[in-house]
């Protein structure tokens, strides 16, 4: 589920602001929807930033605003979460950027997947984001930022892949 206009207005900083009440109505609607999906079917959720031309509507300050809100997710809905993916803006390999994920309130068995991989930077910057998010939460896939189709061309496609692979091999 890619949760997009929901994130960037409970991130505060976008043209639509948080409005009274808008806790218990994102809280409803992802409990509403959840419920929907047929039990055999993972659910999983994106909290993104937007994609306009590549680029995120707002960047992320921190990781503060998306551990909220995927607290809220987690809270609200009552059924098996399979994932949470929270994307990672390329130049946040910082504490401050990943502290905020020690307020993560995952249940068991719901992944959390972190946006770390950027071809831009490759292997090595993704192992930096890496060693920075590991020192704020214990486990963790790593992703692109906002999916392989951002990446736009089969060959960026095949460069993400490419990096997936050598950071899980430990390169």
């Amino acid at each position: 589920w890619d949760v997009c206009i929901e994130m960037v207005i409970w991130d505060g900083r976008w043209r639509v602001k948080p409005f009274p009440g808008m806790q218990q109505m994102f809280g409803d609607i992802f409990a509403r929807l959840s419920a929907a999906v047929p039990d055999d079917v993972e659910l999983g959720f994106h909290l993104c930033y937007g994609d306009l031309d590549a680029k995120h509507f707002i960047e992320p300050q921190d990781a503060t605003k998306m551990t909220e809100l995927a607290n809220l997710i987690v809270d609200s809905v009552n059924r098996p979460i399979a994932f949470i993916h929270m994307p990672v803006p390329i130049d946040r390999d910082d504490d401050a950027f990943f502290a905020p994920l020690e307020g993560l309130r995952l249940k068991e068995g719901t992944e959390l997947f972190l946006g770390l991989v950027h071809a831009k930077d490759g292997v090595a910057g993704t192992n930096k984001r890496v060693a920075a998010a590991n020192r704020h939460v214990a486990q963790f896939g790593i992703a692109t930022e906002c999916g392989m189709a951002r990446a736009r061309t089969p060959a960026l496609v095949e460069e993400l892949l490419r990096i997936h692979a050598a950071v899980a091999a430990g390169d």
